[in-house]
């Protein structure tokens, strides 16, 4: 019975790319407003029974929508606040003026 056996590179050995690609800086995105919509659900985690609020952002920078805690309905946290894309994270937005989902 005959067996070959063949040695194969580990974790890049015997390869010639030895290089890290070269990367290109970020381009920068600044800051821009965003439309936001407060909107409300009941989350069964908290035991007061409470209505929570999410604030629900169209981002400018990904043409997706971000989704961040807002605390209670009855009183969401909303303006002044900054966040960042989570995808193109050298956009930051803001929101200028929130809509209350009723």
């Amino acid at each position: 019975m005959n067996s070959t056996t063949s040695v194969l590179p580990l974790f890049g050995e015997g390869t010639e790319e030895d290089e890290a690609p070269i990367q290109r800086r970020p381009v920068r995105l600044g800051m821009a407003a965003a439309a936001a919509r407060v909107v409300a659900y009941r989350d069964t985690q908290f035991e007061d029974g409470e209505p929570r609020a999410l604030l629900v952002v169209d981002c400018p920078f990904c043409d997706h929508q971000h989704i961040h805690a807002a605390g209670l309905a009855s009183a969401p946290r909303v303006c002044p606040r900054t966040s960042r894309c989570v995808s193109r994270p050298t956009g930051v937005y803001y929101f200028p003026a929130v809509q209350r989902d009723r």
